[in-house]
This record gives structure tokens, C-alpha cells and sequence, in this order.
């Protein structure tokens, strides 16, 4: 056994194993089995091919290529000469290809046909002996002649080098990291011996096996120890999900990204639901995922045998490795009745540290160390953190070419230093923390991961991703450093709740969060993007690139954060067609920006065009068409590319038919804007004159709210007396809790009160039951982002019918409790209305349900009615402390008007 190496336990396993089979593959609509016995000749045979080939121990030979059946059988007729096997990454472009094939000295090139061929054809005479593509005739013809050659008499040590993989680090430039006969052997031969793996198994392949992970979990494991590969041929959603009905494999081996994946349309359908049976469904799965936590038996299959079949009748678990699974995604799967068992390791290490088993696991953790591996933690901070350091025969030789770098992670003591950071708990599992290279120190000497801050924001559906570093602030003589962070939003999320305003939504959310962490690791701003962040092979941020890129403009105080990279033919075209020149020549004039506009900016970020200003764009370019544009479209669209695709299809579509268009004003003209009445649809939902029922109903309604508030929330109202009785008004009020709507409601007097209409968003009415009690409860569904026009009509409707209206100007709960700035369309309203403004102060509230709680709690709530406001004195006072304009003025004077009342006893 001191003896053995990878090419006598492949021949071992060839031979007992030999009529089972080795690797199904899919060829067309054809599944294609390649018994152990079959593949073990063809190694024999291409082995042969090599040697005549002039290739002997220690030369280097490249597989360039995607994952298929020629490529364990390439590696084990390579390690079977003693040669070195090199796997590149086929995504990898000429220059990184080229560089890593200088680096090792290799000389000989397997890669297919095509595209990755070609990558590398110009190479052939200046560095490479020989290219042979997997696709030809002649590699067909070397696998197939096994009587020529009858094995080689190399000597081979288990400490001879057996493969050289080049890392893709998240921090620096790739290394060749030295993987011996021994290291590999040692790490599928722990992994063996954990009982996690059995002749039986059947390990579907699609993650690259140019990464250790892969490498070993997924080729190694199963061909030295008698399982069976499954190489689907195609990695799109619907054909894996195809090949796991056809062939059932028992064990599935994916990255972190991939279970999000998962985790996310889980709960898309989730979503999708009644309420009522959403709510019946969590209430079941959490009783068996706690009935399995206790016992061990996971009957939630039996629930939900649909979505499990889906996998294959034979899937035991998913592995997942390669970067850090959130927590909450991997709950989420074991609430549905899956098992993920997540591991820890690095390609020095062959590469697998950590492991949970099936019958030993901990969520959240990386497992614990798998047999033959040693592992410690070092330098631990207070809460037990530290650098993970690890000793055994898995690790690796060393760096090629690069002893420095060599001794700088193994030690004294053959100990590697991981430069990974976490704890062990009493029952031996690893928790992973984040990177020591990543560790932020911010000015005070507290030490910061940045991968827990991003763990804490990114549970936001708003936020696909996100990445944080620390960047100097400066404020009048002092410098510190402060968390900042890159967002790259959920598009299909601010659509699917019809959001335009990004950053004001993002903003809210982040400060939600805030609210709940130390103010040591709250980010101090962040920075939009639509790029997708770079990443290694397995799914991890590259932080230093994202810093790197983005760093430079936030320290400039940028805010366009869009890349002005090299126009595609497609965006050339779209821009130079006669909706894109119309847009971006309006865009230009609109915003009055220098630089040039590329599709992908985005309207609000990049170029500054917020909901008003949604609607000047809209005016202008109905103008510029001459053509009815509408409110989805303006409303809807996150970029330039967006619009203009947009406005390109109603040109496509021809003029709308149906009574002739209204006449466009422009943007200077408010006034005749709202007077045009709402649409149809909106006018059904308002009813100006009620009946005695609505009057009826109304009116318990409102008392029965109204006894909730005094009972369970001692809640006092101050100034009923200042509410006019008739005509129309405007009554504004700070927004600070969940309650607000219904205190303003059960506050004022009842007959005047049957007078007031709601404007609110229309996601709030969206449930069968609240649509009903739209009419009956005054609410108009409208949304300031996508629909401001519209809600700003409505408003104007009812004002002119001598009913009143509520908003709430500042647009979101407070942060804080205190008022926020208020937002430019109250101005425009009041202003082009001339309705009096009645101020409403609500305290008690914030404390009683703040938007950062999921629940309410008690605590006493008073409501205070100013007195009635002249919008012309308002606008003065705005102008006298600083406006710039009526609009704004009006806000400035009725935000200071309510904040004045909020400070009376």
C-alpha cells in the first residue's frame, strides 16, 4: 500500500469493477455506456500513442477541452507514463493559455475541434510539439489499438508529480500548484473512508474539470473506487434536468451560485401561491424539518414528491463546495426535503478539507476535517476566529517554479497556512469567516470580513449582488477608513414591483439593515451597477478586481458607474437607428450631459432622470414621434436600451387606435398636464360621490380600528377640530410606521373623513380581498415611480371635485423617526391644485412598528392636525430658505410646517 500511486489503483479498479460501468455519456438522443474493463484498454492504448509520441516521465501534457468521456481517459494514460497532466481552463483566453503552457514547459496539447483549437493552432511550431484534437481521426484510431502496447515499466512514486493546476485566485495572478501520485490518492481515499461515496453511486459531472474540485470529486472518486460518471453533454437547465429523469444519479456535485439558483425559484413559486396555502405549506415544512432535526427521518419527499422527482427517483444530496453556501439557502433546501453537504478546501490540498456527512452534518458549517487531514486554527481573535491551518498528506508538493511563494504557506512542521479565516466549534465542525488577505482594519483597529458584511445586505431580493472593501473618507482634517459596497440590483425584481427609482429603493433597504448591525460594519455608501462582478471558476467575488475598477471613481466622486467599453455591432445599430438617434438627441438636451450615451446607462444613475423627470422625457418624446408613448414604457425601463427598444416596438405596432390621442404638453406646463382627466381604468376605482351604504360601512370600520388603537396603543388625537368640513384639501403627514395609513384614517372626523382618498402603491392592493375594498376605502392604487403622471391626474381629479387627499411626502418610513426631505411631486400637485394643506404629526408610531420590525408592539401614539395651511405662504417661506423653485419651495415650507408641529406640546 506504501507503493501504490493513481496508475495501480486505476488498474486495480479497472480490473475488479471491470464489467460495470465506468462513464455514461450523451451522444445526440443516445446514452452511451463505457464499461471500467473498455476504459481501462483505452488508457492502455492511448498510452501507447504517447509513448511512440516521444512523451516519458515528467513531460507535461495539456487537456483543453470540456468536460466529456476523453478526459479521464487522457489523465490516466498521461499519469500512467509518469507524465504531468496540466488542465486548462477552456474559457481562458490565447494570452492566460499561453502564458500557463510557457510557465510549465509543456509541449503536447489535447483540445477539440473548433473554437478551442484555434486558440491555440498558431502555438504549434513556436512552442508546441504536437496539438491533437479529441474530435480527430487520429485520436479515435490511438484509443482503439490496445494490442500495440502492453503497458510501460516507468517506475512511478507516490511522490511524483502526477498534475499541475494553475489556481484562478480571487487576489492575484494564477500559480501551478504541484499535486503528487500520493496527494491525490490520499484526498479520494478520505473521502472514501468517510462513507460518503459507494461503488453504487453515480456522480453527475458538469463542474470543469480543470478545478481540484471537481477533479477529484468527480473523476477520481468514482474511477478509483468503482462509481459510475454521468456527462450530460449539455448543461442547460432544461437537458440536466432531462439527463437526472434518465439516468438518476445518486449525488450531484455543484458550486454555491447553483443552489442559489435553486433556492430562488423555490421561492418564485412560492410567490406565486395563495397566500392561504403558501402560509399552510411553510407551517408543514417547518414541523418536518424540525421532526427531521430530532429524528432523523426526512418524510418532506413524500409531501413534495413532484419536485423531487424532478431530480431523478435515485438523488441522495447535493455536494456543494468551491466558495461558501449562504446559510439560509442551504436552510431553505433542507426545508424542502434535500440534503446539501457543503465541504471546505483549496487546490493545495488535493483539494478537500472539511466535510459534512449525511448523517453528520451542521448547517452553516464546512464539516469537519476528513480522515488523514490535521487542522487547527491560529492567531484566534477574542471570538475564537483565526487562520486555518492544515497538515497531511494531501497537501501539495509546492509551486512550480516558485519556492517563495512555496515557503510562505508551508511552515514548520509540513503545516500549510490556508490564509482562510473561521472558528471550530466544541463538536469539531469549521465555520468559515472570510479571507486574511481580505480582512478590512478599519481606523479604530476593528477588524472587519467582508464577506460577512455582504452575507448580512445581500438577503435583500432587491440585490443580486454584492461586493465590500473600505475606501479612505475625509472629513474636514481627518481620514478614516469606511465599509463601502457595489450593488449590482435584481432587475427582475424593481420589474416585478414596477420600482424605477433604484437608489431611493435601495437606500431604504440598506438602511433597514443598518439598523440591525454594530455601526462598525454598516456600509457608509454604495455604489450602483448593472456589470456583473468578475469571478473565478467556482463562483468566488474577485474582490481586488471589483475594488480595483471601482475604487478609482468613488474616490472621484463619480456617479455614472457604467463602463464605456467598445460598442457591440448590435448597439451600433440600435443607437443608429431612427428611434435610437431621436432618444439619445433628447436624452442629451434632457440631461444636458457631455459624455457620450451608451445603451447600457441607466436612466436614474447614470444620467440623473428621476420620476419627474420621467415624465419631461415622456412629453419630449411623444413630441419628437408624434405618437402616443405608453406609461410602461417609460415607467419600466431601467436603461437606454431598454427605452429605446421600447419605443421602437409602438413605432412597429403603428398609432394606438381608438378616440384621437390627447394633446402633448410640455414639462413647463403642469397646469394643463393634470387636467387631463385619468384613464378610465383609475376612474372606475374613484367614486366622488358615495352612497349611504359606503357611508355606513365606512364609518364601523373606522370606529372598530379606531377602539383597536385606544386599547391596545393608548392612542391619543390632538387637533380634530382644525380639519375643515368641506371643501378640498391636501392632508400630509410624516411616514414612520406600518400604521401610518390607518391612523390618519381612524384620526379625523367622520363625515369629512368619507371626503379623503388614499394615493398608495399599488403593490399594497394586489391580494383579491383588498382589491374589493379599494372603492369602499378611498385608495388609490397608483405608484409614484412607474405611474406618477397618472397618480398626480387622480389626485388632481379629486381635488377638483372638492374631496380631499393624503399622502405622505417623504416617499418611505422614516430611518430614523425624523422627517425626511419630501419629494418634488407633492410640490407639483399642491402647486397647480392651489389646495389648502392640512398637516398631520404622528409620534408613537416609529416605536410602536417600525419598518425594521416584523412585528408590532405596544406603546402609546398620539396624532396631532395642524391648522389649515395657505399653499402661497408655504411657498414663501420654501423661497426664504433657499428654494430654488415653486415646487421645491412648497415642499421645503410644508416639511418645515410639520416638523414645527412635530416640536409643540
Amino acid at each position: 500500500m506504501a507503493e501504490e500511486n493513481l496508475v495501480t489503483k486505476f488498474k486495480d479498479s479497472s480490473s475488479k469493477y471491470s464489467a460495470e460501468t465506468a462513464i455514461q455519456h450523451k451522444k445526440g438522443e443516445k446514452w452511451i455506456d463505457l464499461s471500467f474493463g473498455d476504459l481501462g484498454l483505452k488508457v492502455v492504448s492511448l498510452s501507447g500513442f504517447l509513448l511512440r509520441r516521444g512523451v516519458r516521465k515528467d513531460d507535461k501534457i495539456a487537456l483543453l477541452f470540456r468536460n466529456r468521456p476523453e478526459w479521464p481517459l487522457i489523465f490516466f494514460a498521461t499519469v500512467s507514463l509518469g507524465a504531468v497532466a496540466i488542465p486548462l481552463n477552456p474559457d481562458a483566453n490565447e494570452k492566460e493559455i499561453e502564458g500557463i503552457l510557457r510557465d510549465s514547459d509543456c509541449r503536447f496539447v489535447f483540445t477539440s475541434d473548433g473554437e478551442l483549437f484555434d486558440k491555440i493552432s498558431s502555438l504549434e511550431s513556436s512552442l508546441l510539439k504536437k496539438i491533437v484534437s479529441v474530435d480527430s481521426d487520429e485520436f479515435k484510431k490511438a484509443v482503439s489499438c490496445p494490442e500495440h502496447f502492453s503497458g510501460t515499466k516507468t517506475e512511478i512514486s507516490p511522490d511524483d508529480l502526477a498534475c499541475l493546476l494553475y489556481t484562478s485566485g480571487t487576489t492575484d495572478k494564477p500559480k501551478g500548484v504541484m499535486l503528487s501520485h500520493k496527494n491525490l490518492l490520499s484526498n479520494t481515499s478520505s473521502l472514501n473512508q468517510s462513507k460518503i461515496f459507494s461503488p453504487e453511486d453515480r456522480i453527475l459531472s458538469i463542474l470543469p474539470l480543470h478545478h481540484a474540485y471537481s477533479l477529484t470529486v468527480t473523476m477520481m472518486l468514482p474511477l478509483l473506487f468503482g462509481g459510475s460518471i454521468v456527462y450530460p453533454g449539455s448543461i442547460r437547465t432544461d437537458e440536466l434536468l432531462k439527463t437526472m429523469i434518465e439516468v438518476n444519479p445518486t449525488m450531484f456535485v455543484v458550486v454555491p451560485q447553483m443552489l442559489h439558483l435553486f433556492s430562488k425559484n423555490i421561492e418564485d413559486r412560492l410567490e406565486k401561491m395563495h397566500f392561504l396555502a403558501r402560509f399552510f405549506l411553510k407551517a408543514v415544512l417547518n414541523f418536518l424539518y424540525k421532526f427531521r432535526k430530532r429524528t432523523g427521518i426526512n418524510l418532506t419527499p413524500l409531501l413534495l414528491r413532484g419536485s423531487h422527482s424532478k431530480f431523478g427517483r435515485s438523488l441522495r444530496f447535493f455536494v456543494s463546495g468551491g466558495a461558501k453556501l449562504d446559510e439560509d439557502v442551504e436552510k431553505l433546501l433542507f426545508k424542502f426535503g434535500f440534503t446539501v453537504l457543503e465541504g471546505y478546501g483549496l487546490t493545495e490540498t488535493s483539494p478537500v478539507l472539511t466535510m459534512n456527512l449525511p448523517e453528520e452534518y451542521k448547517i452553516g458549517s464546512a464539516g469537519r476535517a476528513v480522515p488523514g487531514v490535521e487542522l487547527k486554527i491560529e492567531n484566534k481573535d477574542k471570538s475564537g476566529v483565526g487562520e486555518i491551518v492544515v497538515r497531511g498528506p494531501n497537501i501539495m508538493k509546492g509551486y512550480y517554479h516558485r519556492d517563495d511563494l512555496t515557503a510562505e504557506v508551508i511552515k514548520e512542521g509540513g503545516w500549510f497556512h490556508t490564509g482562510d479565516l473561521g472558528y471550530v466549534n466544541r463538536k469539531g465542525f469549521l465555520f468559515l469567516t472570510g479571507r486574511l488577505k481580505e480582512v478590512i482594519v478599519l481606523s479604530s483597529g476593528l477588524n472587519i470580513y467582508p464577506e460577512e458584511i455582504e452575507d448580512a445586505y445581500s438577503k435583500h431580493q432587491a440585490i443580486k449582488e454584492i461586493c465590500v472593501f473600505e475606501v479612505p473618507f475625509k472629513k474636514g482634517q481627518e481620514e478614516r477608513l469606511v465599509l463601502w459596497a457595489v450593488i449590482v440590483p435584481d432587475i427582475e425584481f424593481f420589474r416585478k414591483y414596477t420600482e424605477v427609482n433604484l437608489e431611493f429603493l435601495l437606500r431604504e433597504r440598506l438602511a433597514n439593515i443598518s439598523k440591525k448591525l454594530p455601526p462598525s460594519k454598516r456600509i457608509m455608501g454604495f455604489t450602483i451597477t448593472l456589470e456583473k462582478f468578475p469571478r473565478t471558476v467556482l463562483g468566488k467575488i474577485k474582490r481586488f478586481a471589483v475594488k480595483e475598477t471601482y475604487l478609482p471613481r468613488i474616490i472621484r466622486g463619480e456617479k455614472q458607474v457604467s463602463k464605456q467599453k467598445e460598442l457591440s455591432e448590435e448597439d451600433k445599430e440600435l443607437l443608429g437607428s431612427d428611434a435610437g438617434r431621436k432618444i439619445i438627441e433628447y436624452l442629451k438636451k434632457q440631461t444636458r450631459t457631455k459624455k457620450d450615451i451608451i445603451p447600457d446607462d441607466m436612466l436614474e444613475i447614470d444620467l440623473g432622470i428621476d420620476s419627474l423627470g420621467r415624465i419631461e422625457l415622456a412629453s419630449g418624446l411623444e413630441k419628437a414621434f408624434g405618437m402616443k408613448i405608453k406609461d410602461e414604457i417609460i415607467g419600466r425601463a431601467f436603461t437606454v436600451r431598454e427605452l429605446i427598444t421600447g419605443v421602437a416596438s409602438l413605432g412597429k405596432e403603428g398609432p394606438a387606435p381608438g378616440p384621437q390621442k390627447e394633446k402633448v404638453y410640455g414639462p413647463e406646463d403642469w397646469g394643463r398636464l393634470l387636467r387631463v382627466p385619468p384613464r378610465e381604468e383609475n376612474l372606475k376605482k374613484i367614486d366622488r360621490n358615495p352612497g349611504f351604504g359606503s357611508w355606513l360601512v365606512g364609518f364601523f370600520f373606522i370606529r372598530l380600528i379606531y377602539v383597536i388603537f385606544r386599547i391596545f396603543y393608548n392612542l391619543k388625537v390632538e387637533g380634530r377640530e382644525n380639519f375643515p368640513e368641506t371643501g378640498p384639501c391636501i392632508v400630509y403627514a410624516n411616514h414612520i410606521s406600518f400604521f401610518d395609513g390607518f391612523l390618519v384614517g381612524v384620526s379625523l372626523p367622520h363625515p369629512p373623513r368619507l371626503d379623503l382618498f388614499f394615493i398608495g402603491f399599488r403593490v399594497f392592493f394586489s391580494a383579491p380581498i383588498v382589491r374589493n375594498l379599494i372603492k369602499l376605502g378611498r385608495l388609490i392604487p397608483l405608484d409614484f415611480s412607474t405611474h406618477l403622471l397618472e397618480a398626480l391626474r387622480s389626485g388632481y381629479y379629486v381635488l377638483e371635485g372638492g374631496r380631499k387627499v393624503c399622502l405622505f411626502p417623504e416617499g418611505m418610513r422614516t430611518l430614523d423617526g425624523n422627517v425626511s426631505r419630501f419629494k418634488k411631486g407633492f410640490g407639483v400637485l399642491v402647486k397647480e391644485s392651489n389646495a389648502k394643506l392640512v398637516p398631520l404629526i404622528i409620534k408613537g408610531a416609529y416605536e410602536a412598528w417600525p419598518r425594521t420590525s416584523k412585528f408590532p408592539k405596544r406603546h402609546p401614539i398620539t396624532v396631532k392636525i395642524g391648522k389649515v395651511l395657505d399653499p402661497a405662504e408655504v411657498e414663501k417661506e420654501g423661497f426664504r430658505l433657499g428654494a430654488e423653485d415653486s415646487y421645491e419651495a412648497i415642499c421645503v415650507g410644508a416639511r418645515k410646517a410639520l416638523i414645527e408641529l412635530k416640536g409643540k406640546r
